[in-house]
Formats: structure tokens, sequence, C-alpha cells
């Protein structure tokens, strides 16, 4: 029979091995990415254009 404490600590380590799903981090940086894009297209259109 096993320790208890053993086996508890075999299921937290196998809880830390697992990667967190980024993909909402992955759609959230885009966002951010391509409002930066447009402002400073943006800001390049109205410095060709004054």
């Amino acid at each position: 029979m096993q320790h208890p404490l053993a086996t508890k600590k075999h299921v937290e380590l196998k809880k830390v091995n697992q990667e967190p799903n980024l993909y909402g981090t992955f759609i959230s940086v885009l966002m951010v990415g391509a409002f930066i894009c447009m402002a400073w297209f943006g800001a390049y259109y109205l410095f060709l254009t004054r």
C-alpha cells in the first residue's frame, strides 16, 4: 500500500505538467496587434494626405 501523501503529491505533479489553453490569449494579442497596426497606418495616411 502506498503512502497517502505520496499519492497526493503524484496527482499534484500531474496537474502542474499540464499546459493551460492559451487560445484566448493568442486572439487577444492578435487584436491588440491589429489595433496598433491600424493606428500606425492611420497616422501614416494622415501624414501623406497633409
